[in-house]
This record gives structure tokens, sequence and C-alpha cells, in this order.
């Protein structure tokens, strides 16, 4: 469950962030391995469990991918949107099911989870596509940078409000040690100290040096959100 907790999260991260980039910017072809990566991972979270809502995802990723020639008709707009209510949906009950907490925080912490893993490892992805695309502009690159910050900002606001609920401290900040500061140094604190050297490599259009950061960030990011993952199993909270 937890397995396919976060690669859903992380599916639908990488689909929900592509609007930052613009298909102008990028181009067909890195829209193109966004949906193949995103669907691969929608369809392999079907270890964890067998669920409708990743099966559809999978079907509405084949259906974009094909209308993507199509960027102003409907039959490529409806199922874009369509695609981003199914990642949503199906990321929110992971949650709801692998912790099972209430839906209220199941949202909060499905938003949260998408929102850091979705714009790190799209950033990281994109700083490699600047190899590809040779006078990109470096505009969406800044964007997600600024979206990472956002992210890391959010998930530490989630897990500090999840801890002021009855109980949760002590058993899990106490009875948990080691792995929840390890889920709060590399998840939380990680991303946080990694921003402003990312951020001053992209404005000086250095991306190959900022990729190299991003590498470091999506470990971090990674290690923490695993963690997370399975500390908010223990506590039935987002964490």
């Amino acid at each position: 469950m937890l397995l396919a907790l976060f690669l859903i999260d992380l599916a639908a991260g990488l689909y929900l962030f592509l609007p930052l980039i613009g298909r102008r910017n990028a181009g067909v072809k890195f829209y193109r391995l966004i949906f193949i990566v995103s669907g691969a991972l929608a369809l392999c979270s079907l270890v964890g469990r067998v669920s409708i809502l990743p099966i559809v995802v999978v079907v509405l990723t084949i259906v974009v991918y094909v209308t993507l020639r199509y960027p102003k008709r409907l039959i490529f707009r409806i199922p874009v949107a369509l695609l981003g209510a199914a990642y949503a949906a199906a990321a929110i009950d992971g949650w709801r099911v692998a912790t099972e907490a209430s839906w209220v925080w199941s949202v909060v912490g499905a938003i949260a989870s998408i929102a850091l893993l979705g714009s790190v490892n799209l950033a990281m992805l994109l700083g490699h596509w600047y190899l590809v695309v040779r006078g990109m502009s470096i505009d969406p690159l800044k964007r997600l940078t600024v979206a990472t910050l956002g992210g890391a900002i959010l998930r530490a606001i989630v897990v500090a409000v999840a801890l002021l609920m009855p109980g949760v401290w002590s058993a899990i900040a106490i009875r948990q040690g080691i792995f929840f500061w390890m889920r709060v140094g590399w998840g939380i604190v990680g991303p946080l100290a990694l921003y402003p050297m990312v951020w001053g490599t992209v404005k000086i259009r250095s991306t190959m040096a900022a990729t190299g950061i991003l590498y470091v960030d999506v470990v971090a990011v990674v290690i923490g959100e695993v963690l997370g993952g399975w500390l908010s199993v223990l506590g039935h909270l987002p964490l």
C-alpha cells in the first residue's frame, strides 16, 4: 500500500505540474515523455492494490497522449481536465486507504505530497531537457523552482499541524525517534536548505548545475516521503 501511495502521488505530481512548463516551451516530446512516465507509475501502483482509479488514469493518459496533436480542440482539453481530476481522486483515495485517515486529512496529505514530489521531480527532469532543447527559455525552470519551495513549505505546515493533534507528538516524534527526525531532516529541512542553491544556479541559467543540485533534492524528498508515508500509516495523519 505504501508503494502504491508513493507511486500514485509521484505520477499525479508530474502530470499536474506540467502547466508550469508550457507545451510551447518544452515541446510535444517532453509532454509525451511525462505522459508515459506518469502513466507507467500509475499502472505500477496497482501492485499495492487493485483499484479502478489508476486504471481510469492509464486509459485517460492514452487518450491524452493520442490527442496531444490537437491542443486547441475539445477532444484534447476534455480528457486533460478529466485526467487531472482522476489523478487527484486516485491520490486522495490512496491516502484514505493506506493511512485510514479522515477524508479531510487524506485530501490535505495528498495535496501536500503531490506538490512536493511533483515539483521537485519535474524540475529535475526539465533540467535534463535543457540538454535536448538548446535555447529554451529559463522561465519554466524558474517557475518550477519556486514551486519546489512552495511544496516544501506546504509539507512542513501540514506535518506541523498534524503533530499538534492529541497524542501524535508522543506516539510519532518520541516513540519513532530517529525515523521521525530523518523524515524531517531529509524530506522537509533538506528541500528548504537546497532551494537557495537551486535558485541561484537557475538565475544565472546554469541548468547543468541546477540539475545536479535537484538530483540531491529528489533523493532527499523521496526518502522523506517514504518515511512520511510509513509514519502516516502509524499515526493515521499526513506526517
